[in-house]
């Protein structure tokens, strides 16, 4: 956790590589979707464009 800047990915992947743990950055699984060009992309996009959260798994109903 840090303010913009300060090398949160970089010490996360560092952190990683030290205790030989896997490293999911939330940023890039995002910009995976996006670039897929799916629904959940296309949602993901638009709503970084705006800067509002887009719809939860409860609204597409993933979860009862």
């Amino acid at each position: 956790m840090g303010p913009p800047g300060s090398s949160r990915k970089e010490n996360a992947l560092a952190l990683a590589e030290y205790f030989n743990w896997t490293c999911i950055s939330i940023g890039d699984l995002l910009k995976k979707e996006v670039s897929k060009k799916s629904e959940y992309g296309k949602a993901i996009s638009d709503s970084l464009k705006t800067y509002k959260y887009g719809k939860s798994f409860y609204d597409h109903g993933y979860y009862s």
